[in-house]
């Protein structure tokens, strides 16, 4: 531990210091651009009343850029090839698990409306509810919410017991003729179901009979696609009724909506103290203590209405941090089964999972390291179609985003990489700095360790995310307290700062094994 690692664990058991310097890290990257809302959205190319109150339009943090502000728009298999992995790069202190949680975390509310490509309307609308509300568990509506709560069951979730661990329930059915979605999830005359049919396609339309055969019921149609999903849907849902189960016992004269509601909101803030105080601090390269008591935020420059950005949901397509294997009980497994795993994930136990992430480094963040099965054209594919969903929607340059957040513009490529091979590449392909996508530069700026990440895309994640979460209403003065939450969920909040506490109370693992289940690259056997 360094002389500043040092400092800040002392300064974090000093609440007269810690709570002056938390507020202050947050407002550096909180105030780092204009608050909103957003003058542009997805609505228009200019500004209009509907772009700016009609939030199923997705906001924009700078005007369309055309003509000649426009970015160049180089080969895509040649963008593509500048990401292709020959050999894999560990980040120095990034365990798998944080991918599984990030993946699963902005799934809840980066819910871009998926159209054909070819279509005029492609990326302009969203299916976001714009707050972190936990859908992946409670679903986008009340009416997905009915659908997957043990009516009259003490304010639980519906699971299924087996051999003594909870688990989702089933989605699918198997009947004569292949298998349908459940009657109680189904989409009938009186009953939107569970997913759209255009969701529901989507996810599972090209799905093997053994994998369908797994598929779970959870609050979003990708509930078991990849095992960030699975796992930490498990994870919450064991939490949910573990709460639910404190608060009937404490409140035996409340009904079961009572409870539920109580449950859920205390969740939700289980959620959002993992997002404040374990997920951001390790993007941010933050060790400081960053909670603050309800009420700071309010009193803010930027405390405003939450709207997604499509930046914002262009920005988190890290598949850079997908190793080409992953161990559980240290065994190898190909990245492979990070795809439909329900099947393994029950026979291997969540808490092996666990530990396995958390021991499994994570891929650098950067250029050439995109595994070849994500990166395969007519596959995946994703770094070539994150690089056109930018180009769809206009995005303005590299330089000009660093600019809106008030970083200093680049005047070359090798200032920007700091490194001759990838500079020389990036020239060729777009000519000037100033040509350079906005997108393909989040990944091609150098940063060292400590960081995990580049100077613009460290600074755009935590702005959107310090300013998305301390807006929950949860977390506001007159919400937050036992009237709330009760008693009982008062004292699960304060108990709750990790993903690993959630994990410990869940699993099996012990307080002593809470080292775990980590962000951080994990060493240490349980």
């Amino acid at each position: 531990m360094g002389f500043k690692d040092m400092l800040t664990a002392v300064i974090n058991h000093i609440e007269p210091l810690r709570l002056p310097a938390a507020k202050k890290a947050i407002s550096f990257f909180a105030e780092a651009c204009p608050p909103r809302p957003m003058a542009y959205s997805m609505f228009s190319e200019y500004v209009s009343w509907p772009g700016l109150v009609e939030r199923r339009y997705s906001g924009r943090h700078l005007p369309p850029a055309t003509g000649e502000n426009a970015p160049a728009k180089p080969d895509l298999d040649a963008i593509a090839d500048l990401f292709e992995r020959d050999e894999f790069v560990p980040c120095h202190d990034t365990s798998l698990l944080f991918p599984l949680f990030a993946q699963w975390f902005v799934d809840g509310f980066l819910r871009t409306k998926w159209e054909d490509p070819t279509k005029e309307r492609f990326f302009r609308e969203n299916e976001s509810n714009q707050e972190i509300d936990l859908n992946q568990l409670y679903g986008s509506s009340e009416v997905q919410t009915h659908m997957l709560r043990d009516m009259g069951n003490g304010g639980r979730l519906k699971s299924r017991m087996i051999d003594g661990e909870e688990w989702p329930p089933l989605l699918f059915e198997e009947r004569a003729d292949g298998f349908h979605v459940r009657a109680e999830y189904a989409r009938t005359d009186t009953s939107p179901g569970l997913y759209t049919d255009n969701n529901l396609r989507r996810i599972y339309e090209k799905w093997p009979d053994a994998d369908l055969r797994e598929a779970w019921a959870t609050g979003l149609e990708f509930g078991s696609a990849t095992l960030g999903q699975s796992l930490m849907n498990v994870l919450f849902l064991r939490e949910h009724n573990r709460v639910a189960g404190l608060i009937s016992e404490a409140h035996p004269d409340w009904d079961d909506e009572h409870v539920f509601q109580t449950t859920r909101c205390v969740v939700t803030v289980l959620l959002l103290n993992v997002v404040m105080q374990d997920y951001i601090p390790h993007i941010a390269r933050q060790r400081l203590d960053l909670g603050v008591p309800p009420g700071w935020a309010e009193e803010q420059p930027w405390y405003r209405t939450n709207r997604m950005a499509v930046e914002f949901a262009l920005l988190y397509r890290w598949h850079d941090l997908i190793p080409d294997e992953f161990f559980v009980r240290g065994e190898a497994r190909s990245a492979v089964e990070l795809v439909k795993p329900n099947k393994w994930l029950m026979k291997e136990k969540l808490r092996h999972v666990l530990v396995g992430a958390s021991r499994t480094p994570a891929g650098r963040i950067g250029l050439r390291n995109t595994a070849k099965f994500l990166n395969m054209k007519g596959g995946a594919d994703v770094k070539r179609l994150s690089t056109d969903m930018g180009r769809c929607c206009h995005l303005a340059s590299f330089n000009d985003y660093r600019e809106h957040y008030g970083l200093k513009r680049y005047k070359s490529f090798l200032e920007l990489t700091k490194n001759k091979e990838d500079a020389a590449e990036l020239e060729r392909l777009y000519g000037h700095i100033d040509k350079l996508e906005w997108w393909v530069g989040l990944f091609a700026e150098y940063y060292e360790a400590p960081d995990m990440m580049g100077e613009l895309l460290r600074m755009m994640v935590a702005n959107d995310a310090f300013t998305q979460a301390l807006t929950n209403p949860l977390l506001s003065k007159a919400v937050f307290g036992p009237h709330t939450f009760s008693e009982v969920g008062m004292k699960v909040i304060k108990e709750t700062k990790t993903l690993a506490d959630i994990a410990v109370r869940n699993t099996g693992l012990t307080k002593k094994q809470k080292h775990c289940v980590s962000m951080h690259v994990q060493t240490r056997g349980e």
